[in-house]
């Protein structure tokens, strides 16, 4: 499961940066905007994560990932959304069994890091967005 972000409800700032800036202008912010939200979502999930005394265990013979998974949260950011994490339901990754430790097993219970991580983090991508598009209008209304 991979956290990806995207802003609604912010209308109105939207319109006015639309009649202010360029689209590359506001690409630029909304890359930005993903950028921070990602710097503020890897290290937490980073923090929640559990991590194996040895790595070697770690999925099947032959396919075992180079180190932990907590060493190698992946990221990705774009003008239209950022990602931190992984696919959960695909099996063709190095990190499959994190699955297995977000939802649990017969034998583990679930270590949810994900969903809390995105939760806790909610309120900190509005902050941001909110901070990125008042400074675009401020620079552009002269403020």
């Amino acid at each position: 499961m991979q956290i990806t972000f995207e802003f609604e409800g912010m209308k109105e700032i939207q319109k006015k940066i639309e009649k202010l800036a360029d689209e590359a202008e506001i690409r630029k912010v909304n890359k930005e905007i993903f950028q921070k939200c990602v710097d503020v979502t890897q290290p937490r999930m980073k923090a929640k994560m559990p991590r194996s005394a040895n790595n070697a265990k770690s999925g099947k013979k032959g396919y075992r990932p180079p180190g932990h998974a907590k060493d190698n949260v992946p990221i990705k950011v774009t003008a239209k959304y950022g990602e931190v994490g992984w696919t959960l339901l695909g099996d063709a990754e190095n990190w499959f069994y994190m699955k297995f430790v977000e939802w649990g097993t017969s034998k583990q219970p679930p270590q949810d890091f994900i969903y809390s991580v995105m939760e806790e983090s909610d309120a900190d991508y509005s902050r941001i967005a909110d901070a990125e598009y008042q400074r675009l209008l401020d620079q552009k209304l002269g403020g």
